[in-house]
């Protein structure tokens, strides 16, 4: 009796090991899927002669166009783009423009664990390497 209950006691303890073991590597899981948003600064014009509306907004949709993004919205000084990475993440950004430069702007998103925890965004890690590939793409205007 004593040796079954021995057995039993030692059986329990693996259990709650391999529990707390499987909600740490939940947790860590969910943790990598999460980081600060990048917010973007604007990206200033550097040529001598800076482009003009039309021109910039061909480059930023140029740019985005090339990576994949597509014109959702277009106002004057602004084009919004949304990206989709195999219908199970997405994203709408807000580019806008004007002769000294252009900024990115987070709109939504679908599937990318967005929240806003204590004033700080928290996004997918993959959010903020799509936009930095936006900027390089488009380049400075």
């Amino acid at each position: 009796m004593a040796e079954t209950m021995k057995r039993a006691n030692t059986q329990a303890r693996w259990a709650g090991v391999f529990i707390a073991l499987a909600l740490c590597m939940a947790s860590g899981a969910a943790l990598a899927r999460t980081a600060d948003m990048y917010d973007a600064p604007k990206v200033l014009a550097v040529s001598a002669t800076p482009l003009d509306a039309s021109q910039t907004r061909d480059r930023i949709v140029a740019g985005g166009q090339a990576l994949g993004w597509v014109v959702t919205r277009e106002a004057p000084g602004l084009v919004e783009l949304s990206y989709d990475k195999q219908g199970k993440h997405q994203v709408t950004v807000a580019v806008r423009y004007e002769p000294t430069g252009y900024k990115i702007d987070y709109v939504t998103s679908f599937n990318l664990n967005y929240e806003e925890i204590g004033g700080v965004r928290k996004i997918h890690p993959n959010y903020n390497r799509w936009i930095l590939n936006l900027i390089k793409r488009i380049g400075p205007v």
